[in-house]
């Protein structure tokens, strides 16, 4: 914040201008909340605008992060936020993915992570995470001798009969007639 002073933190505020996002947080007096300089929510009155050069600064002084410009999320930048998502995914397509827990783990809403992710890559995380199965699969089909059962567990299918669906819908073949070939 140093070489600011309030008339030009007060001035990105007013234009929502998101080159001043990191660089400080204004915090409302009269609502206790405390947002980005680009927060799109309606401008407060000049006169009950607190500004911090960090958001635990404005926590400890006793304000909430803002719900919808969210300045405590741990990644603003939308690539980074992305291959954070897929490299979890890719790690851990495995095991029982929700969208909750990866949020969590990229450090945005899942709502946020929902959008970005299907702009970037054309899909949702979820049919990423199923096409990363069914590659697996049928490498798993192809390489081992593991049944079809055992192969629909280790990729983290409750039961073989939900494997072999989703399979023969991505494949138009049975996991069986793929091994036969």
């Amino acid at each position: 914040m140093s070489g600011l002073n309030n008339e030009v933190m007060w001035n990105a505020v007013e234009s929502c201008d998101e080159n001043y996002d990191g660089v400080f947080i204004y915090a409302v007096k009269s609502t206790r909340i405390c947002c980005k300089p680009s927060c799109k929510s309606r401008i407060p009155l000049k006169e009950n605008v607190a500004y911090y050069p960090s958001l635990s600064l404005a926590i400890n002084d006793g304000y909430r992060p803002c719900k919808r410009c969210q300045p405590d999320l741990l990644h603003s930048n939308e690539e980074e936020i992305i291959l954070s998502a897929k490299q979890f995914i890719e790690k851990e397509f495995r095991s029982c993915l929700t969208l909750d827990r990866l949020a969590l783990e990229v450090g945005v809403s899942k709502f946020h992570l929902q959008r970005l992710f299907k702009k970037s890559t054309g899909l949702s995380p979820l049919e990423f995470v199923n096409k990363l199965k069914m590659i697996e699969a049928k490498r798993l089909l192809r390489d081992t001798e593991d049944t079809i059962t055992e192969i629909a567990h280790n990729l983290g299918f409750k039961g073989s009969s939900h494997f072999s669906s989703m399979f023969r819908h991505h494949y138009s073949s049975t996991p069986t007639s793929f091994r036969k070939r």
